[in-house]
């Protein structure tokens, strides 16, 4: 009996030497194992890395749509001041200067008066004489169109002679009207360069189109 005593006694104290170093080492081996489930595992890295592609993948999206949307209103705001305009072609049949042998006529076409001005060259008897920027007119009208011809004596024009200049303008359709006449004359000294324009007034606006026009001298 003693010796079972002895026996007890000096195995119990062994049992719990032995229990207690394998329960600190399943305890520490369960902390490093818990360890592993740290963030920093490869897999947590991967999720950090997916994140943050989602991130930068919506604010590239974000800027994209947000882009498409300024630029669709300022498309907007452009079309909506654009004013559109319509364009009016006016088309001329032709023109014919009938001038006496002894002239010479140069077609300088058609301007808006920007004064008015008193009738000039009315008569033979109270006609426009061949100089230098002499005129001779039909009564003009601030704003309207006015048709404007230069004559020239040659070295075969006759001295001291009287002219008269006639135009006549066709409308599309319409009846033809005549401007005038008016009158210039000759002096007894015959230049080339003596000259003198003559200017129809034709109203506030244009003849209908196609309109056809003929200026006689004679």
């Amino acid at each position: 009996m003693a010796r079972a005593s002895k026996f007890q006694h000096g195995f119990l104290p062994r049992l719990t030497f032995v229990d207690h170093n394998c329960y600190s080492h399943t305890l520490f081996g369960g902390t490093e194992h818990s360890n592993d489930s740290e963030p920093d595992r490869p897999e947590g890295e991967e999720m950090n890395k997916m994140s943050k592609i989602y991130k930068r993948l919506r604010r590239t999206f974000t800027w994209y749509l947000s882009s498409k949307i300024v630029l669709a209103l300022l498309i907007v705001a452009v079309s909506a001041t654009t004013i559109v305009t319509s364009t009016t072609y006016q088309a001329e049949i032709g023109g014919e200067l009938n001038v006496t042998n002894s002239l010479v006529a140069v077609d300088k076409g058609f301007f808006v008066a920007g004064s008015s001005v008193a009738a000039a060259g009315t008569s033979c008897s109270s006609p426009a004489i061949f100089g230098a920027g002499t005129v001779a007119n039909t009564g003009i009208t601030q704003q309207d169109l006015v048709y404007d011809v230069q004559v020239n004596e040659t070295s075969i024009t006759n001295i001291n002679t009287c002219f008269k200049a006639t135009l006549v303008v066709t409308p599309n359709g319409a009846a033809a009207t005549t401007y005038g006449p008016v009158y210039m004359n000759t002096t007894i000294s015959i230049l080339s360069t003596l000259r003198i324009d003559c200017q129809f007034d034709i109203g506030a606006s244009a003849p209908s189109s196609p309109y056809s026009f003929q200026l006689t001298v004679k």
